[in-house]
């Protein structure tokens, strides 16, 4: 009989470590599953911050724009402390109210007026789209937030998944 509770309570110990490898087990995953999100949230252009870096760009295309005696076409000089790029040009349409608007009113207008704005690298990660309507260009993250860019009226509006 003693040696059936000895195997008893061995039984009773290896089920109890089981149970606590498990739950460990269960805890590391989830704990992984959550850094790993994480990361991948960072590694995702924040359209909150791209969107102001627009509005940034876009007051300084207007003083480059005012200090140029306001040109139809305006080339706009981006300078940089890297020496690679240390000069970089490009040239937007200009609104008589000093905005940049596309060449075209399309989806490739809209997506070719924000590469000369912020850079190619950027607008190819993210969804660029046009309505006709409203003469607005909206560019979507992989997040859901948008931007929206009225070219009738150079205004800019982050919108969230919810709005």
């Amino acid at each position: 009989m003693l040696n059936q509770q000895k195997a008893d309570a061995e039984l009773i110990s290896v089920y109890g470590k089981i149970i606590a490898l498990i739950i460990l087990l269960i805890v590391l995953f989830y704990l992984a599953f959550s850094y790993f999100g994480s990361i991948k949230q960072l590694s995702q252009p924040s359209m909150q911050a791209e969107h102001t870096r627009l509005l940034n760009v876009l007051g300084v295309a207007r003083s480059q724009w005012l200090m140029r005696s306001k040109p139809e076409i305006l080339i706009l000089d981006w300078y940089s402390d890297n020496p690679e790029h240390a000069s970089s040009t490009g040239q937007v349409r200009m609104a008589a109210g000093g905005w940049p608007v596309p060449d075209e009113t399309s989806v490739a207008g809209c997506r070719q007026l924000l590469v000369e704005l912020l850079g190619a690298g950027y607008a190819q990660q993210i969804e660029t789209r046009f309505n006709p309507r409203t003469d607005v260009c909206r560019y979507i993250g992989e997040s859901g937030e948008s931007i929206s860019y009225q070219t009738t009226s150079g205004r800019v509006i982050f919108l969230t998944q919810g709005d």
